[in-house]
């Protein structure tokens, strides 16, 4: 190969190991001649050989290179889709068991691998394109368009893979787009290959797991979808592990699908691991997620704020904070122009952070000290005990709090849940998170939900479910009146906005700021210290930074790649690396071909 295919292509990560769901298929030579093309296999062949090359893509990255030299907020490389942090019922880490449990994942991050990596790939890619063994070239590879959203980390990440795939030959253009058209663009699956990212919603592994359902709003890879809904390609066999589950030639819906199910029936800890690594097992064979890092959250917090905390699903709270001792108006900014701040249709971490302020469900996030959290009441008087009924299913009822009020002043009902839960887990409504009231009986349009009376509201899981006390913290679990959201324009006017939580919105100057105001009437309003939050919308991280450092700003968790450097040097004592549960990562669109034609 030339040296220059190897300098690019030095950045490699780890071999695959295949463990299940979809098995490559074989033929080919590494004598420059490509054996395999879409037009001479059939779908089934054609998305195993499309696996096998995006596996033989994903150990072409320097995830090391990516962390230290480019992204450079302290981020961890990755080897596997489940982000670390993530605990088993014995106390060891789902990360560290991942991929058959050899200590590397699905891909070998380290340094010393890199070499053995990148020739790997070569060899496997040799299966499927025209090779030059001279300039260590592929000469027949489908060109490709990189999509991210417009961000100076993202765009250098980008470059850097687009760079790394030149080297062999294979030609990716970049495409960026604003946050909001951005995750529309990918949740309706018109890209090719997209950067991605996802940070927990509560700490199980099913919450990045059952994300990749067929009919999941959050199923941005497209798995079961369009054309990919009829590929039967994919087996499963859980009969090891006590379940009445083997298939072979499936399609997505026969298999993760009902993989997934079982996972969410199942109340054996234990055997619910094992089975969730089935699952991550499964989603890694198809090679459409190629993870780069896990998560940091790096910010800038200016000195004269006390108070503020960030929980590690990435939620900021400015509701306890003070600037120089007082509690009048702090200046943040971690976002631009949300796409929504509906609870229910929210998908993005910086909406949910407003929402977190405005709205309130059953509990919430306690910070107790340093980087220690936990589950505590909110709109609920106490967080109840399930009762175990006779067929598995658990029953909890919970009495909400004494006066509780909308911010228009009216009062919150138990009858304000039922509907806000029922509409979205419904399959009109189409919420990207709806899908996480499938533990509830009934599930999507009839479910088992009920308000006994005005403070008294009851609702059936499926059974058991490990995480039931954070998903009622959750914001799609938070209440909304039903006269308020039959207006489809309710969540985007101060007039119209009416919440349950500490603050409401004053003020929408859109694409410029948002000023969210303390309730008085709040149930818990002696504990907010402060009066106003204004949250400026603006992804520029320059102009951001800038701001920061006039003391215009207070917060940004936003910091340009070339400049962390000497934010870090300049600002130590100001410059924070939170614990943050999320992984980094390209998704790939299973249903855009890349087979030679």
């Amino acid at each position: 190969m030339s040296n220059l295919s190897r300098r690019n292509f030095l950045q490699g990560v780890g071999a695959v190991i295949l463990v299940g769901g979809l098995s490559a298929c074989g033929g080919g030579s590494s004598d420059g001649g490509a054996a395999s093309s879409a037009s001479s296999l059939s779908p089934e062949e054609a998305e195993k050989a499309r696996a096998e090359i995006r596996r033989a893509i994903g150990l072409l990255f320097d995830r090391t290179h990516i962390c230290v030299d480019i992204a450079q907020a302290d981020q961890i490389p990755a080897s596997t889709f489940v982000c670390q942090g993530v605990g088993e019922p014995d106390g060891s880490d789902f990360m560290q068991n991942a991929g058959r449990g050899n200590g590397t994942g699905y891909y070998d991050v380290g340094q010393d691998a890199l070499e053995a990596n990148f020739n790997e790939a070569v060899e496997v890619l040799k299966k499927y394109y025209a090779y030059d063994e001279g300039t260590g070239m592929f000469t027949n590879f489908p060109s490709m368009t990189y999509l991210y959203n417009t961000d100076e980390g993202h765009k250098a990440i980008g470059e850097y893979l687009q760079s790394a795939l030149a080297g062999v030959g294979i030609e990716m253009s970049m495409e960026n787009q604003e946050w909001a058209t951005f995750l529309n663009t990918r949740k309706a699956g018109d890209f090719s290959i997209a950067r991605n990212g996802w940070i927990m919603d509560y700490t199980d592994p099913i919450c990045m797991l059952d994300m990749w359902t067929s009919g999941s709003g959050n199923n941005d890879a497209q798995f079961g979808k369009g054309a990919h809904a009829d590929v039967a390609a994919y087996d499963i066999d859980i009969t090891d592990l006590g379940y009445d589950l083997k298939v072979e030639g499936g399609t997505w819906a026969d298999t993760y699908d009902v993989l997934i199910d079982t996972i969410n029936k199942e109340s054996d800890q234990p055997k619910r691991f094992q089975l969730m690594h089935r699952a991550e097992d499964f989603i890694m064979d198809t090679g459409a997620l190629t993870p780069l890092y896990y998560y940091t959250n790096p910010y800038l917090l200016n000195k004269d704020v006390e108070g503020f905390y960030v929980t590690p699903l990435g939620f900021s709270h400015f509701d306890k904070t003070t600037v120089a001792g007082k509690g009048d108006t702090i200046s943040v900014c971690y976002g631009s122009e949300p796409d929504t701040l509906d609870p229910a249709l929210n998908s993005a971490v910086d909406g949910a952070t407003t929402l977190v302020h405005t709205f309130e469900g059953l509990a919430r996030w306690k910070h107790v000290e340093g980087d220690t959290y936990e589950i505590e009441p909110a709109c609920a008087e106490e967080m109840v005990e399930g009762v175990t009924n006779d067929d598995g299913t658990v029953t909890y009822t919970y009495t909400l709090r004494d006066g509780l009020t909308w911010s228009d002043g009216q009062p919150l009902t138990a009858k304000d849940f039922e509907f806000a839960w029922k509409r979205a887990a419904s399959e009109d409504l189409g919420a990207d998170y709806g899908e996480m009231y499938s533990v509830v009986v009934g599930y999507p349009n009839d479910l088992a939900v009920t308000a006994k009376d005005d403070k008294t509201l009851e609702v059936t899981t499926t059974n058991f479910i490990a995480y039931w006390d954070e998903l009622m913290a959750f914001p799609v679990f938070y209440p909304v009146r039903e006269d308020v959201v039959s207006s489809e324009s309710w969540a985007t006017d101060p007039s119209t906005y009416i919440c349950n939580g500490p603050y409401s919105i004053s003020d929408w100057k859109h694409n410029s700021v948002i000023t969210l105001t303390k309730r008085d009437d709040y149930w818990d309003a002696d504990s907010m210290t402060m009066k106003e939050i204004k949250w400026f919308l603006s992804d520029d991280q320059n102009t951001n930074l800038a701001n920061w450092e006039k003391g215009d700003w207070h917060f940004i968790d936003g910091i340009p790649t070339n400049e962390m450097a000497r934010v870090k040097k300049d600002y130590a004592d100001q410059y924070v690396v939170a614990p943050y549960a999320g992984t980094y990562y390209v998704c790939w669109n299973v249903n855009e071909d890349i087979l030679p034609a």
